[in-house]
């Protein structure tokens, strides 16, 4: 509840955004810098502000709380990473001195607000949307206090009176003309902060336009459905110059799809233009867009082409009709997204797809039937598995809309993979709210499509058996459904004991998940020894590939999948599938430094035909004396080379 006093002009301002860490990379505070920016431009009087160091590195509170004890007004920018980190800080905050102004914004804050505020009674006021035109006029009614103004005239706020009634206002319209909003890398921000942290180095979030005209309901952007509006060209060349000289290594642009706009391949081009005069920014993600094909395949291109891009996203989420209609995504077709897939394949450039784990209207057989679609139209290079998470202004998230597909949820510890595990800041574990079952899926099928999930992410995009399946489906027929399923749950043959448990395994850390308790592995650094929070697939492979199982686990499968050919009552020409598993043997053993050089010796052009299946072409099979040879290619790395010396 409001117990703010009137304060003296001028006024000094604290901002906090907690940003994650990235690898060895931490992020810069967006948010703050386009509030901090527009306050000082548009405000009457811009010498009445004084902006302490912003805060973006979690510290104990007590040292936060002495670095903001100046402050008269507090803003925090929350998402589900930092929400309880800030509320503590806040908590404290407030205590120290109840006269300060607490303000709160961000997609962790609830549009439906009043619950939350009387939950948090030491927030004064939340902010809704757009945040920098509601943060100006809040500022500036100061100093007088909720007491004595009303702020109804403010768009965008919730807030409870000191009669405990609450007040929310409508918000206004999304800025129209976005370069209003001052870029925070050219307005001078970030500079104290990166002077203060020179070892620092830096991931810039960047928009080049906003707004998303879809409205996926398990995206926070769906509520607000909008035009897409984009800031000036000039800005955005001076912001990617500010990026090279300020030697920014990787640059996340949050634009929802890039590549939709007719200017979005200049910006590629001035990118790479950057890079090659600065060295910088060093790598770059960005969201594709799911139309306007062409034209986002020239601007991926123009970025893979200077080794500034990863990989290209093509996400699909689902291919179940029934689920697509239940969160309002249009996918592009199956047939655009395999001539999609082929143009990247055949340009060498990288691409992942993206599925979400247990959206509404999903079953176990349909999430099998996506992936065996996903697999089939050429996707052999990554399929991301994510659990979908309950956003609080989503749709996905709303009471009715949870009634509706019988969404159950379970609050688990956010963490990031692959950074040292340390103990929690004073205890204060940030959560995701993850679905566990819907109407269609009950937890226990959850459990089941989670396993399925890690599993193809081990055998195919791991690489552990991916050349050998994708010959058994492209020259038996065999449907990667049916061979996912082989390994997940199909009666095991006997003397299968890695496989068993590696099912146990798989399932045991699903069902324990969907209790709550973390989504990775907590392991030893296989480098340095300190132990990190591991995605359970990477474990799975380290685990296989470092210990005595890795040769076993090979002639494991090969009972497996000779199980199956026999009851699919399919055919193989002889010995192919001993010369495929074999050929994986090796390259899976290859990850290791005494195992990198090796040859073989074949009675099939495998190699060739493994190629032209991820090249989405018939894999034309011949017989006859093939040697395999994997060496170094002179760069630094290794390459398989397959020569014919007797064709049958």
């Amino acid at each position: 509840m409001s117990n703010v006093s009137s304060v003296a002009t001028p006024l000094t301002v604290g901002l906090v955004e907690f940003t994650e860490p990235m690898e060895h990379m931490m992020y810069l505070p967006y948010s703050l810098g386009l509030l901090q920016s527009y306050v000082l431009a548009h405000a009457a009087d811009p010498a009445r502000y004084l902006f302490l160091m912003p805060i973006c590195k979690r510290e104990p509170l007590a040292q936060m709380a002495g670095k903001l004890s100046l402050a008269q007004v507090v803003a925090f920018s929350t998402y589900v990473w930092n929400i309880r980190h800030s509320l503590a800080l806040a908590m404290r905050l407030k205590a120290a001195n109840p006269k300060l102004l607490i303000v709160f914004g961000g997609p962790q804050v609830p549009e439906r607000a009043e619950s939350w505020l009387r939950a948090h009674p030491y927030v004064d006021v939340a902010v809704h949307g757009e945040g920098e035109v509601p943060f100006l006029k809040l500022l500036e009614s100061l100093p007088q206090s909720p007491d004595q103004i009303s702020w109804s005239e403010i768009p965008g706020l919730s807030w409870i009176d000191r009669d405990g009634s609450y007040h929310n206002t409508p918000k206004g319209p999304p800025v129209a003309d976005l370069d209003t909003i001052p870029s925070p890398y050219l307005s001078g921000f970030y500079e104290p902060l990166m002077l203060a942290m020179p070892e620092q180095k830096w991931v810039a979030v960047w928009e080049t336009n906003r707004g998303c005209p879809f409205s996926c309901t398990f995206c926070d952007w769906g509520v607000i459905q909008s035009k897409v509006r984009r800031f000036g060209q000039e800005r955005v060349r001076a912001e990617i110059d500010w990026f090279g000289r300020h030697k920014i290594d990787f640059l996340y642009c949050s634009d929802a799809n890039f590549g939709m706009l007719p200017r979005d391949p200049e910006i590629a081009s001035w990118m790479v233009e950057t890079k090659q005069r600065t060295g910088y920014p060093r790598t770059a993600l960005m969201q594709m867009t799911k139309n306007q094909a062409d034209r986002a395949f020239d601007a991926f291109k123009i970025l893979a082409d200077a080794r500034m891009l990863r990989a290209a996203t093509l996400s699909m989420q689902s291919l179940t009709p029934a689920v697509l209609s239940a969160i309002k995504r249009d996918n592009i077709s199956l047939v655009a997204y395999q001539e999609l897939l082929r143009r990247f394949v055949n340009a060498g450039i990288p691409t992942y797809t993206d599925m979400l784990i247990g959206l509404p209207g999903e079953s176990f057989e349909s999430f099998l039937a996506s992936i065996d679609g996903v697999i089939t139209q050429g996707q052999h290079e990554d399929l991301r598995f994510w659990n979908s998470y309950l956003l609080p202004n989503a749709e996905m998230a709303a009471p009715e809309y949870r009634a509706r597909y019988g969404i159950e949820s379970v609050e688990i510890p956010c963490l990031p993979p692959f950074v040292p595990a340390t103990p929690p800041p004073e205890g204060i574990v940030e959560t995701l709210e993850m679905v566990i079952a819907t109407a269609t899926m009950p937890r226990s099928d959850w459990v089941r499509l989670r396993a399925l999930a890690w599993l193809t992410q081990i055998l195919y995009y791991g690489k552990l058996l991916q050349l050998p399946l994708l010959l058994l489906h492209a020259l038996a027929g065999i449907r990667h459904a049916d061979l996912l399923r082989a390994f997940l749950e199909d009666p095991l043959p006997p003397n299968s004991p890695i496989w068993a448990q590696l099912r146990s395994f798989l399932s045991h850390q699903a069902q324990e998940i969907s209790q709550g308790k973390p989504e990775f592995v907590l392991t030893p650094d296989q480098a340095s020894g300190i132990p990190i929070w591991m995605p359970v697939q990477s474990f799975a492979l380290t685990l296989l590939l470092y210990s005595d199982k890795r040769d076993a686990i090979f002639a494991e499968s090969k009972q497996v999948l000779t199980t199956l050919i026999a009851r699919l009552d399919s055919h193989l020409p002889p010995g192919l599938l001993d010369e495929a598993l074999e050929l994986a043997h090796c390259l899976f053993l290859a990850h290791l430094p005494a195992h990198r050089a090796f040859n073989l010796t074949l009675s099939y052009n495998l190699w060739d035909c493994y190629q032209r299946i991820l090249k989405n072409l018939n894999p034309e099979l011949r017989q006859g004396i093939y040697l395999l040879s994997h060496a170094p290619d002179g760069r630094g790395g290794f390459a398989v080379q397959e020569t014919a010396y007797a064709s049958l």
